[in-house]
């Protein structure tokens, strides 16, 4: 049963996920730029390639962006966890051989040493992100349960990864459970939060496009 399940997981329902996400978020884009052509033709009218891409550029260095400087610790949390959830899906050794075996790409990988230690970090940040929704009263305001399920997801993704890397008891089904919340993940990135993986390059793009272009101005 558990060989059956590993090979789904790892075939079928990790393939079907991907093509979750990528269709989900071809077709979230198509609405989205139509839209814009309806409601919002400026915006393709003063998009610039050179002030979107400066804007993304100061907004990705930690402490560049006003925003980043007045939230200090939380500026630490996102790099940390942005670090370690961005990179141990391609760079994990486990990850590169299901990459390989699945007919994707090879990359090189991590040692395990490193591997753990930004496990252990992104473990960190997601604990610090799920206390400010449950203790910050601002935060609290505008967070609703998908948020909440969604944080949940990613914890048990990271550890049940750490789980079955050091394969503690019943680690064959923390194996299971990582890949079956990896996969679910990966299919509701265009339908959550984790969206701005992709919305970000635009939406950023099309503030620094407005403050650099029209205002004359800085948006960081």
């Amino acid at each position: 049963m558990h060989y059956t399940l590993y090979a789904f997981m790892t075939g079928i329902g990790f393939k079907a996920a991907l093509m979750v996400c990528l269709g989900g978020t071809a077709l979230k884009l198509i609405l989205f730029f139509k839209r814009a052509a309806q409601k919002d033709k400026a915006f393709f009218a003063f998009y610039s390639w050179k002030y979107a891409g400066r804007s993304i550029l100061f907004h990705l260095i930690p402490y560049v962006s006003r925003t980043t400087r007045t939230h200090p610790v939380m500026t630490v949390a996102t790099t940390a966890f942005h670090g370690a959830i961005l990179t141990l899906p391609f760079f994990y050794s486990a990850h590169g051989v299901l990459l390989s075996d699945s007919g994707f790409f090879r990359l090189p990988r991590y040692p395990d040493r490193v591997s753990d230690i930004l496990a252990a970090i992104g473990l960190c940040a997601l604990l610090f992100f799920l206390g400010r929704r449950l203790f910050m009263r601002a935060v609290r305001y505008i967070t609703t349960p998908a948020d909440h399920m969604l944080l949940a997801s990613l914890i048990a993704l990271v550890l049940s990864g750490l789980w079955a890397r050091f394969q503690w008891p019943g680690f064959l089904w923390a194996s299971l459970i990582h890949m079956t919340a990896g996969n679910l993940i990966i299919a509701a990135i265009p339908f959550t939060r984790l969206s701005h993986i992709f919305y970000m390059l635009i939406t950023r793009g099309y503030a620094g496009s407005e403050f650099g272009g029209v205002r004359m101005a800085k948006d960081w």
